[in-house]
């Protein structure tokens, strides 16, 4: 049995996710195995406070499935494994209808207490999402596209939230896709949405998240004033304090550094478990981020590597060295002898006398010897 709550028992959890900025948090999905034995949700702290042992202090980690949008019957009890106070993995689920839906982790302190959101599709679903996480600028429009896995002809029915919002006549379907177009989207318009076939299960559903900046592109601040740092590599401008949220595998003030593969959080402190490394792994930030594959990873499972001339978080950044410059799927370009910027566009012996050499460093993305194309991200 799978039943929907109203719309007002979720503003917590809508609101719950903005307290806070720029937390280093990180919500791991591992989406390397089907059996729901084997999957586990890990929650990651790399917050001062968050230590490996005794000396460590602050609330603790909290990870949980929230069963407010949609809940199903109860199965064993999930298992909570603590590693010191910054980590905490969530395991033993005993049926695949226990891993759809809203997973939450709560981390930091004080004013910094962060929600990171997980939102999880069953594989075997009537629909699935093209992409869960849209984060859009406030005033944008945006579009949810359903893919069509197991046909119905019957009529699509969009829930925002867990109310009805729309029906779609199954005939409206484009290319074996549902769309759902929201113009001029605010930030009130954020949340979880669905399309699922009329009667059918709701376990069958494409489940969405929307993120909407509180600013239009390129702005932060109370009054939308301020102007954002111009975030690289797909980071995010966080609406409230116009810090940038990086993406996984890229660090820095403006995410102009990428970290060494493999590695993650706001120093890349952090290492993907496994030999596998990050593949097949969903990441999920604080918001305005939301949830991506890892550095050179993508695909609905995270497990298909960066085609050629790609790389970064989804593989969404696009690679243009020159000079003999190659392309790595998880930093961008790598330049050969005598040659540097991010195109490898400049030869040693360029001089810029208005440019400083930390400032080259700084707009180039030097780390360990890569140097990653900065490619402007929305907001």
């Amino acid at each position: 049995m799978v039943w929907w709550v109203p719309p007002f028992l979720l503003s917590i959890l809508f609101l719950a996710s903005y307290v806070g900025a720029a937390v280093d948090l990180t919500l791991l999905a591992n989406l390397r195995f089907t059996d729901p034995q084997r999957f586990f949700l890990t929650c990651v702290s790399g917050e001062a406070g968050a230590g490996r042992g005794s000396d460590a202090w602050g609330p603790p980690l909290l990870l949980e499935k929230d069963d407010r949008i949609v809940r199903t019957p109860p199965g064993q009890p999930l298992r909570l494994a603590r590693n010191g106070s910054h980590q905490v993995t969530l395991h033993r689920f005993s049926k695949p209808s226990d891993l759809v839906g809203v997973f939450s982790c709560v981390g930091g302190s004080g004013t910094r207490r962060t929600r990171v959101i997980y939102v999880h599709n069953s594989p075997g679903a009537h629909l699935l999402p093209d992409k869960v996480t849209h984060t859009v600028n406030k005033g944008d429009t945006a579009v949810l596209s359903a893919r069509v896995h197991k046909e119905k002809q019957t009529d699509v029915i969009w829930k925002s939230n867990g109310s009805y919002f729309h029906t779609l006549d199954w005939h409206e379907a484009q290319d074996g896709r549902f769309l759902l177009q929201l113009p001029n989207v605010q930030p009130p318009s954020s949340g979880i949405y669905s399309a699922t076939y009329l009667e059918a299960s709701p376990l069958g559903s494409a489940f969405f998240r929307l993120i909407v900046r509180g600013c239009g592109a390129g702005r932060w601040g109370p009054d939308c004033t301020k102007e954002c740092p111009g975030c690289l590599h797909g980071g995010v401008c966080h609406d409230h304090d116009g810090e940038c949220v990086c993406p996984p595998g890229f660090t820095g003030t403006r995410c102009e550094q990428a970290c060494r593969e493999g590695r993650f959080g706001q120093s890349c402190q952090e290492q993907c478990p496994g030999i596998s490394g990050c593949r097949g792994l969903t990441f999920c930030l604080p918001d305005p981020y939301g949830c991506s594959c890892g550095s050179g990873w993508r695909g609905s499972q995270c497990q298909e590597a960066c085609t050629p001339g790609h790389f970064g978080a989804d593989c969404r950044l696009q690679c243009q060295c020159q000079n003999g410059g190659t392309c790595d799927r998880f930093s961008g370009c790598v330049c050969p002898s005598g040659w540097h910027g991010v195109h490898c566009e400049k030869s040693r012996d360029w001089v810029d006398g208005s440019a400083s050499t930390e400032k080259q460093n700084m707009d180039e993305g030097r780390f360990g010897g890569h140097v990653s194309a900065p490619v402007e991200a929305p907001g």
